[in-house]
C-alpha cells in the first residue's frame, strides 16, 4: 500500500514555491490568463497527464489514467478533484508576507493560490503512481469561484462527463492549522441576488400629497422583507433576507419616482429557496400599492445550498483525512451563510467537501478569509495535497 502521507510531505517545498508564485501574481476572476498558463506549464511537465483547456474560458482540466487492479465497487470509475484559481479585488498589506502581491488591488485573500498548489502537488503525486489508483482521476482548476456559478461553464462544456463523484477542500483561517473539517449535512448557504425596483410619483417636498414617495415605499418593503424570514420561514431553516443597497433620489426637496434595492438571500432548504422570487414579489407588492406605488422584481438564483449529502464520500473523505493527518485531526465546525459553488458540481454528480485549518495566533495566520490581512500557515498544505491524492485513491479502490 503506497504511503501517500510521505509522498505528499515530499511534495511541501513544491506546493509552497508554487503557492507562493501563485499568491504573488494574483488574477481577478474570469481574468485568470497568465495563472492558467504557470499552471498549465507545471502539468505539461508530467508524463501521463492529459490537460484539457479552453479558447473562451480560463482554468484547465488535467486527467490521469490509473492503472491500478483494485478490486472494489468504484474500480474503473472516475473521480475528479477541484481546485479554484482566482484571486479577489482586495489591496494586500505589503508587509504581510515577502511575496505580497505585485498586481496592485488584487490579492489572494481567500487561499485560492493554495488549492491551485495543493492540487498541483496531488498531481506529481498521482502520475507517479498511477498503479495506485483503479481509475480515472481529473483535476479541475477551476475560474471565477468569487462570482459564483461560474463553475457552470465547465459543466456545460462537459468536464464532469462521466465523473462518478467530485472532491473539494478550502483553507480556513477560522479553524486552528492541523485541524480539518468534513461533516455531513449543510455546509454552506446559497447565494442568491433580488433587484426590486419601486415606481412612484414625482413631487415637490413642500407638497407631497401631490406625488407617490418612492423612498418612503421602499423603507417600507426593506422591513417587510424581514417578515419572510420571521413569520414565514420555518424558525427551525436558518434564513437571511439582506437588503444591500437602496438607491434613489436626485434632490433633498424632492419626493423621488423611483427606488431601486438590492439584496441577498441566503438559505440551506433547497426548497424553500425556490419560493423565494414569489414571495418577494408578493410582500414588496403589497406593501408598496399602499403607498401609491408599484414594483417590478426580478430574482437571480447564485450558487446552490452546498450540502455533504453522500454519506458514503463524507465517510471516505474523513478516512482520507485521518491518514493523511491524524486519527485526531478531524474537528466540528458550524455551517456557514457564506456560499461556494463548488454546490454546481454536486447539482450534478455526488460530492464532499472539506475545511483545512489555517488558524495560528503565532504565526498570525488567524484572521479571517477575504481579510486584507489574510494569511495563510503553508505548514498545512502538504496536508490538503495528501487529503486530495487519498480521497481519490480510496474512493476508486473502494
Amino acid at each position: 500500500m503506497i504511503d501517500f502521507k510521505t509522498l505528499a510531505k515530499e511534495q511541501e517545498e513544491y506546493v509552497i514555491r508554487c503557492r507562493r508564485h501563485l499568491h504573488q501574481h494574483p488574477e481577478l476572476s474570469l481574468k485568470e490568463v497568465e495563472t492558467t498558463k504557470f499552471i498549465v506549464s507545471e502539468l505539461e511537465k508530467l508524463d501521463h497527464c492529459e490537460i484539457t483547456t479552453y479558447d473562451d474560458i480560463t482554468g484547465c482540466i488535467a486527467t490521469f489514467h490509473g492503472t491500478g487492479k483494485g478490486g472494489g465497487k468504484n474500480a474503473g470509475k472516475t473521480v475528479m478533484l477541484r481546485a479554484d484559481i482566482d484571486a479577489l479585488p482586495i489591496q494586500e498589506d505589503p508587509n504581510i508576507v515577502p511575496f505580497c502581491s505585485v498586481n496592485d488591488g488584487v490579492m489572494h485573500a481567500c487561499g485560492h493560490d493554495c488549492h491551485a498548489a495543493m492540487l498541483l502537488g496531488a498531481a506529481r503525486i498521482i502520475n507517479d503512481n498511477l498503479d495506485a489508483f483503479s481509475g480515472t482521476v481529473k483535476l479541475i482548476f477551476q475560474m471565477a469561484e468569487e462570482i459564483g456559478r461560474f463553475a457552470e461553464q465547465y459543466v456545460k462544456r462537459g468536464a464532469l462527463e462521466g465523473v462518478d463523484a467530485i472532491y473539494g477542500s478550502h483553507v480556513w483561517g477560522t479553524i486552528p492549522s492541523g485541524k480539518l473539517n468534513c461533516q455531513g449535512g449543510p455546509r454552506m448557504a446559497c447565494s442568491d441576488r433580488f433587484t426590486i425596483q419601486i415606481h412612484g410619483v414625482l413631487a415637490h417636498g413642500s407638497a407631497p400629497h401631490l406625488g407617490h414617495d418612492a423612498i418612503l415605499a421602499a423603507a417600507a418593503a426593506v422591513l417587510a422583507l424581514q417578515s419572510i424570514v420571521s413569520r414565514i420561514n420555518n424558525p427551525q431553516h436558518p434564513l437571511v433576507v439582506t437588503t444591500g443597497m437602496m438607491n434613489g433620489g436626485t434632490k433633498e426637496n424632492i419626493i423621488t419616482d423611483h427606488v431601486e434595492l438590492v439584496g441577498t438571500v441566503r438559505t440551506f432548504d433547497r426548497e424553500f429557496r425556490n419560493t423565494m422570487p414569489e414571495r418577494i414579489r408578493e410582500v414588496v407588492e403589497n406593501v408598496v400599492k399602499g403607498y401609491g406605488c408599484t414594483a417590478d422584481c426580478d430574482y437571480y438564483f447564485g450558487p446552490s445550498p452546498l450540502l455533504n449529502d453522500a454519506q458514503d464520500l463524507v465517510d471516505i473523505a474523513q478516512g482520507a483525512i485521518k491518514k493523511i493527518a491524524g486519527d485526531d485531526c478531524l474537528v466540528p465546525y458550524e455551517m456557514s451563510l457564506g456560499a461556494e459553488d463548488f454546490a454546481v458540481y454536486t447539482e450534478t454528480v455526488p460530492g464532499v467537501y472539506a475545511y483545512i485549518g489555517s488558524a495560528d495566533h503565532e504565526k498570525g495566520t488567524d484572521y479571517p478569509n477575504h481579510s486584507p490581512f489574510f494569511k495563510v500557515d503553508e505548514d498545512v498544505l502538504w496536508t490538503g495535497t495528501g487529503a486530495y491524492v487519498q480521497f481519490a485513491a480510496d474512493y476508486l479502490n473502494a
